[in-house]
């Protein structure tokens, strides 16, 4: 698996399978597996990444690259050796794809790494997301994600003060293929639960190359 020792990050489920979905969020639950009996028993990898403040901030005017927007390349190579090491590891050439899992406030660095791994991520999953407050902000990330086509999960609190009807809403609207789920759960850390609990059925998309399996 992959050894970039410039992200937290943990490598758990099945060691080796094609498929790889990806957590990424803070605090040291993202890298703790809530469910593990369940997540053995699917055949997927999961690569759990945990980032902390300093790594996604953001500021306007900043002049050069900001430290989200580094951290959010450090993801995409560290995506893109993972799949590599499971290519290697299945010994097979064809391009693999991966879902990945955006918790809280980890979402500016994580919708920056799926734009630029493009159709390498075939399925997002956007959970306790809150969106944009500032009018720059919004259209800075709206313009972002415009471009994104993969079937996209927006599961939200219902009572949470910050992730609710209004954010849901504004990722909806902004995503091409995205639909909203309500979860009853007034505790963030019971939402991402349900959102890793969802995302273990993901599986790669049906693909046209020959000998090619679809899940």
């Amino acid at each position: 698996m992959a050894a970039d020792s410039r992200l937290s990050h943990r490598v758990f489920g099945t060691p080796g399978s094609e498929r790889l979905v990806v957590l990424v969020g803070t605090g040291i639950g993202v890298v703790l597996d809530p469910l593990p009996a369940e997540t053995a028993a699917r055949d997927i990898c999961v690569l759990a990444v945990t980032l902390g403040d300093a790594t996604m901030e953001d500021p306007g005017g900043y002049g050069s690259e900001t430290p989200a927007e580094q951290t959010a390349g450090w993801l995409v190579d560290l995506v893109r050796q993972t799949l590599d090491a499971i290519r290697s590891d299945e010994r097979t050439e064809r391009p693999l794809s991966a879902g990945i899992i955006v918790y809280g406030a980890a979402a500016d660095v994580g919708l920056r790494a799926v734009v630029e791994l493009g159709e390498t991520i075939d399925r997002l999953a956007l959970v306790a997301v809150a969106a944009p407050d500032q009018p720059f902000d919004k259209d800075d990330l709206g313009a972002l994600i415009a471009g994104l086509t993969a079937k996209t999960l927006i599961l939200n609190g219902q009572r949470d003060e910050t992730a609710a009807a209004a954010a849901a809403d504004w990722y909806r609207t902004h995503l091409t293929s995205a639909r909203v789920e309500w979860s009853r759960a007034t505790r963030r850390s019971r939402s991402r639960r349900s959102g890793v609990a969802r995302c273990r059925t993901w599986r790669p998309e049906p693909s046209a190359e020959p000998g090619s399996r679809a899940a």
